[in-house]
């Protein structure tokens, strides 16, 4: 197949774009920087040019554009960058997917609930858009995964471009059980679904066999959920760790909810997860365990 993917240099979106290659996909990736592009390899780029772009979707018959790009937090320009990255910039391409009759978009969200924060907020508009496109209009397939919290490595970065990997709770807090740090947490009572990024990405290969038909939304997770307390605990045992944690630390973020991804649909597609909830953790403990020995 032919596809578009955006957001390629990112954690998520490089794991999706080694995955395509090795597949044998056809793989185009809009880039804003070359430099941050080096850690991909046997795509092509694609500037991230309004008519670059336009370009790009009028003269290639791609089969489907994937939207992974992404943005967390605010910054001094208050929510901008959220709207742009989580709204505005896909929201344009995937206008520019149906002026060139591209039959099939795929965007990654979150199973956090539409109004818990901002970052849930845009993504959820850019879904609700696709769905009335796609439904009201019926000139595009539209598929929003909804993805539970991820972790872990499927295709390691080349080129030394590994530093977004820690930037993860459950990277962040191994690597620092690991290194003998203490860990500040809040009291951890919200329980979430926490689901290993090679199965994310397998499982996204899957999707896009499918013969999708108007909108879909697709849960993505274990299936099992559990506190970050118990999470954290576990994580501590496991690495048999000399670190404290100290949970309530931190403020915990109003209205926290629990997340838990309904899996039935996994018949669908014949997939059975990699790992399981805890055995993945184990995974993602022993492989900085050894980063960190490494240092």
């Amino acid at each position: 197949m032919k596809i578009l993917l955006l957001g390629a240099t990112g954690y998520l979106g490089s794991n999706i774009a080694a995955a395509l290659t090795d597949e044998g996909h056809d793989v185009s990736c809009v880039v804003r920087s070359l430099s941050k592009a080096k850690i991909l390899h046997n795509v092509r780029l694609v500037m991230n040019d309004h008519t670059l772009i336009e370009n790009e979707l009028h003269s290639t018959n791609y089969d489907w554009v994937i939207n992974s790009v992404c943005c967390y937090k605010q910054n001094n320009s208050f929510y901008e960058d959220m709207f742009e990255a989580n709204l505005s910039f896909p929201l344009r391409i995937l206008n520019m997917a149906v002026k060139n009759h591209v039959r099939n978009f795929m965007t990654i969200g979150t199973s956090l609930p539409d109004n818990f924060n901002m970052y849930s907020f845009t993504k959820s508009k850019l879904s609700e858009i696709g769905k009335y496109i796609s439904e009201h209009e019926g000139m595009i397939n539209f598929a929003e995964m909804k993805l539970e919290m991820f972790y872990g490595i499927y295709h390691k970065c080349r080129g030394g471009a590994n530093n977004f990997i820690y930037d993860r709770f459950i990277q962040q807090t191994v690597r620092k059980l690991a290194s003998g740090e203490d860990v500040k947490l809040t009291k951890g009572t919200q329980k979430r679904d926490i689901v290993h990024v090679s199965d994310v990405v397998n499982i996204i290969l899957r999707v896009l066999g499918m013969n999708l038909q108007g909108f879909r939304q697709f849960p993505v997770g274990t299936g099992e959920n559990h506190s970050i307390r118990e999470i954290a605990e576990f994580l501590h045992s496991y690495m048999n760790s000399s670190s404290r944690i100290e949970f309530g630390a931190l403020p915990q973020r109003e209205g926290e909810p629990d997340t838990l991804a309904d899996v039935k649909w996994y018949e669908e597609i014949d997939y059975k997860l990699k790992y399981s909830f805890f055995d993945g953790l184990k995974d993602e403990c022993e492989r900085i365990r050894k980063d960190v020995m490494h240092l």
